[in-house]
């Protein structure tokens, strides 16, 4: 475990590297200019000065130099249009997304291995074929365009007003955030609980439980679905990036001050130091998310822990 652990820790920081190397070189090379001038800054020299002091005038390679030299220190910067910390940015939009990332991913998940471990017991049942059609149609469907119905038919005096419009002021005001954010994952993740269980109940030690007696219940949950939960456990932490990626839709759509929506206004600004304060939490989110899921898997999984071996 141990050496599992030191490997994935050797491998973060190149792959931090690359990521945040990429972002910084994106973002500084696309059309348009963060320098927002007033009035009285129209002469040439005001906005050479203004080029100056964020740097613009220097080749992209040493200011990513210079902005990994910051980071170092922990310093994320200013904002180019309000002057505020990044950090302090960063602070106050992180919880409302790991709020409502986090409520998403756990509804996901219980709903998930239920739903996968009742699909998979009844198989050959016709309740089983019309969700596995509905998850398959599900699955196809944008959480976007889920976000904007849930908007217009719960939410407005066009429908049904059961839940508030925009906003993260009450516990009601999750209810459907984390719904539509929680809709792709449940499609994607149960087909993979439905067919790991259903595999593992293929198998000669579901067999041979059986044959000792036990009842079904028993062996779904204590035999079959253990042994489905490594591809799973490997799945849902590789899909948390995806479940906070995808937040920037959803809090867009529901006007949650969150990552997503302050991502969204810095690319609109050409807010570089933001962008990349955004960019180094998600990276850090992601490669977290990867070490997680590799010590859940071994957790799982024993034979993930010795060198040479495959699960």
């Amino acid at each position: 475990m141990r050496r599992l652990i030191v490997t994935r820790l050797v491998w973060m920081v190149p792959t931090f590297l690359v990521i945040t190397a990429i972002t910084f070189a994106v973002a500084h090379l696309a059309p348009g200019d963060p320098l927002q001038l007033g009035e009285e800054a129209t002469s040439s020299a005001a906005v050479d000065a203004a080029r100056r002091e964020l740097e613009l005038d220097r080749p992209i390679g040493l200011r990513y130099v210079t902005w990994l030299g910051r980071l170092a220190r922990f310093d994320l910067g200013r904002s180019v249009v309000d002057r505020t910390p990044v950090s302090s940015k960063i602070g106050d939009a992180l919880p409302r997304t790991v709020l409502v990332s986090g409520l998403a991913l756990l509804l996901a998940t219980l709903v998930s291995i239920g739903l996968g471990v009742f699909l998979a017991a009844r198989r050959a049942s016709w309740v089983a074929k019309v969700f596995s059609a509905a998850l398959a149609l599900a699955s196809g469907v944008p959480s976007f365009w889920i976000a904007v119905l849930a908007l217009l038919c719960l939410a407005t005096p066009r429908g049904v007003e059961l839940f508030p419009f925009q906003g993260l002021g009450t516990p009601a005001h999750l209810v459907l955030p984390v719904l539509c954010l929680a809709w792709a994952t449940v499609a994607m993740l149960t087909r993979y609980v439905r067919e790991g269980v259903a595999s593992a109940l293929e198998q000669d030690f579901v067999r041979a439980a059986r044959a000792r007696g036990l009842n079904e219940r028993r062996v779904l949950l204590n035999h079959a679905l253990p042994n489905a939960l490594v591809p799973v456990v490997t799945v849902l932490g590789l899909h948390l990036p995806h479940v906070v990626a995808g937040s920037v839709v959803i809090e867009r759509v529901f006007g949650i001050q969150g990552m997503g929506l302050l991502a969204f206004e810095a690319i609109g600004t050409r807010d570089y130091p933001v962008v990349m304060g955004v960019a180094t939490v998600m990276a850090g989110v992601t490669l977290v998310s990867m070490l997680l899921t590799d010590l859940l898997a071994a957790a799982v999984d024993p034979r993930i822990r010795q060198p040479g071996t495959s699960p």
